[in-house]
């Protein structure tokens, strides 16, 4: 390692050495160059011709003009009002002369009018009376039809054999409702033959009930569903 380092020390000595003898001997010849070119030289005189200096024009500063001031336009006179015109007074027609026969019929006329008026509204409103009634009877029909169907349902009772089979259905049943509030005629007109008892039960249970001869011409018959469903 050490013999690499010597090796290498004394090679760049070496070329050190070669470069600066190479400058020397290039430096000595510009130098040698430089005298020779001295000599050779003669003598020349230079004469410097200086022109007169021309004066500069002196230009004078024009003052700025002054900014001009705005006039205001001078307010139009408001325009004067115009006279108002006179009015002329109208000039009255003459009165024509009462015709006492024509008055007479007018006031037929009027009579008639007035009497036709009257009468309508007396048409009209019985109309609104009897449709605002008939409106009133048909609520208390629906309220008493809702009521006997919600009372029918709490007394009816589900088959044991039709709850453990998982049997679902609807029954269609009809019966007459008599003027005392009694029930009579049962039937059964469509269904599954396991609600058959229990619904004519629980339409036997459900009566009698409280009647009004306004809602109902009884005796008076009525068709109604009866739902069968698990919970």
């Amino acid at each position: 390692m050490n013999r690499y380092i010597l090796s290498f020390i004394i090679s760049s000595i070496f070329y050190l050495a070669i470069i600066i003898g190479l400058v020397y001997f290039v430096s000595i010849d510009d130098s040698c160059k430089a005298d020779a070119n001295i000599k050779a030289t003669k003598k020349v005189c230079f004469s410097v011709v200086t022109q007169p200096e021309t004066p500069k024009p002196i230009i004078e500063k024009k003052p700025k003009p002054k900014p001009k001031k705005k006039h205001k336009p001078k307010p139009k006179p408001k325009p004067k009002p115009l006279p108002e015109p006179v009015k002329e007074k109208p000039v009255p027609e003459p009165i024509p002369e009462p015709i006492v026969e024509e008055t007479i019929e007018k006031e037929i006329e009027v009579v008639e009018e007035e009497t036709q008026e009257v009468v309508k509204p007396v048409q009209t409103v019985t109309e609104t009376q009897n449709k605002i009634n008939h409106e009133v009877v048909q609520a208390k029909q629906d309220l008493f039809i809702s009521h006997l169907i919600h009372k029918i349902n709490s007394n009816k009772s589900y088959p044991n054999m039709a709850r453990r089979r998982g049997i679902e259905g609807l029954v269609d049943v009809k019966f007459k409702i008599l003027s005392d509030g009694n029930v009579e005629d049962i039937k059964i007109v469509s269904g599954r033959s396991i609600f058959k008892k229990s619904a004519t039960q629980a339409i036997t249970r459900s009566f009698p009930v409280i009647v009004k001869d306004s809602l109902f011409d009884f005796p008076r018959e009525f068709k109604i569903k009866i739902s069968y469903i698990l919970k």
